[in-house]
């Protein structure tokens, strides 16, 4: 039996409640194989440090818990 056969049996057996993360990860795999994944994820990541960091008070309740939890620099 074929591996793409083998997959489709596979499937076949999964309960019905599966199919839907079955297409999720069919897509996932799809933009993986595009790059689209590896590219989205870093546009990702950077946007949202910039984000944190221009939080100003978020940053400063995190270095005041820092300091709270393992002492002042």
């Amino acid at each position: 039996m074929t591996g793409y056969a083998e997959l489709i049996k596979e499937i076949d057996m999964l309960p019905p409640k599966y199919v839907g993360e079955v297409f999720d990860f069919v897509g996932y795999l799809r933009k993986k194989h595009t790059g689209d994944v590896v590219k989205n994820q870093y546009d990702d990541d950077s946007a949202a440090y910039q984000a944190m960091a221009a939080d100003t008070e978020r940053e400063q309740e995190a270095h005041e818990w820092c300091n709270a939890y393992f002492g002042p620099k």
